[in-house]
């Protein structure tokens, strides 16, 4: 038995093709943005033009001269100063850990989200979603590419730690592991954290508070 699309209702096939054609248009990337952006290779080079987002293990940069496109890989960058419509943010290299018993550790091109005694680092990685969408009383999939930021808290001295932003019960506890491991020794500052507002989410408030407490002392 054959199968002819002849035999299949035009309404059908047209509606079919609509569908396909609403989760294409859905899956497909918002268009890069590139920002002025200096960098300093390891190599002792320094490029100024524009990049886009600063992700994975490589990006792309557009030279201020030529306007000409490379892709520059992340280990072969020293530092990073790209400005963007909020403000600048500065990038370097920065050992985390990537297991929670401390066993295996790499380096990564991060930016600074807080500079200080004690850091905050946010490092973006592309994470590919599918989720479900109502169109026209049915459900259709939906695929999408995201910028997923990842945090971590770092001494000068020692590797990074990634922080848990979940807002589930156990990630919740999780974060408060986190907090008593960097922010026991400002105690005042320990007591909001549950509390307050102070949650995960609020990090970057929790870290510039605790280096304000440091820097009194």
């Amino acid at each position: 038995m054959t199968c002819s699309l002849t035999r299949f209702p035009k309404r059908y096939f047209l509606f079919f093709l609509l569908l396909i054609g609403i989760s294409a248009c859905q899956s497909i990337n918002k268009k890069v943005k590139y920002y002025s952006t200096d960098i300093t290779l390891k190599n002792g080079t320094v490029l100024k033009g524009s990049t886009s987002p600063i992700a994975n293990d490589n990006f792309s940069f557009k030279d201020a001269v030529t306007s000409k496109k490379s892709t520059i890989q992340n280990k072969d960058v020293q530092t990073i100063t790209k400005n963007l419509p909020d403000g600048t943010k500065e990038y370097a290299q920065f050992e985390i850990e990537t297991s929670k018993k401390h066993e295996k550790k790499e380096t990564i091109l991060g930016a600074y989200v807080v500079k200080g005694d004690l850091s905050l680092i946010s490092y973006e990685a592309t994470e590919h979603t599918r989720t479900t969408q109502n169109v026209n009383n049915r459900q259709t999939f939906v695929n999408e590419t995201i910028l997923a930021k990842h945090y971590y808290l770092k001494w000068s001295n020692a590797p990074g730690k990634e922080v848990n932003m979940g807002t589930r019960k156990a990630q919740e506890e999780d974060f408060m592991d986190t907090a008593l491991e960097f922010f026991a020794d400002a105690p005042e500052l320990m007591k909001k954290i549950g509390s307050e507002g102070y949650q995960a989410k609020n990090i970057k408030k929790i870290v510039e508070e605790y280096n304000a407490f440091k820097g009194k002392k």
